[in-house]
């Protein structure tokens, strides 16, 4: 992993906010991943039938994959499956928005970094210059 991967991560790693926000995502994930499978798991029809499907269920809707491997037929499985969909794209797409802004801010602060010691090499040649200008101009 290079170092500026490290740095990300550990930036976001050490961010409240993303902490939350990757938390409520689990919780969200795992919760309805699991209360769907007694909802869904009595029907003859159904698909989502033992906790893992549940779990493969709500990770795929979530992150917006959605294979259609898996779905419900019941009327209170939909629902379950329109607030992960809901809550997955606003909490997965703010997890996303928020890594491309430190990926950004990152960037930035390095190229910042990058100019102002180039900028620190040219003060200090033109230091030279000056000295170098003097000592011709005194002769």
């Amino acid at each position: 992993m290079s170092q500026h991967v490290r740095e990300v991560a550990g930036k976001l790693a050490r961010s409240i906010r993303f902490r939350k926000l990757l938390l409520l995502l689990l919780v969200l994930m795992f919760v309805l991943g699991l209360v769907i499978v007694p909802v869904e798991s009595g029907v003859l029809s159904a698909k989502i039938l033992d906790y893992e499907d549940g779990l493969w269920f709500a990770i795929t809707t979530v992150t917006g994959v959605g294979y259609g491997d898996m779905y419900p037929v019941t009327l209170l499985g939909r629902l379950i499956a329109v607030i992960l969909e809901v809550g997955g794209v606003v909490l997965f797409g703010s997890l996303v928005a928020f890594v491309s802004v430190e990926i950004l801010r990152y960037q930035e602060d390095f190229n910042m970094r990058r100019l102002l010691e180039r900028q620190d090499e040219l003060h200090m040649k033109l230091d030279e210059l000056k000295k170098h200008l003097d000592y011709l101009v005194r002769k």
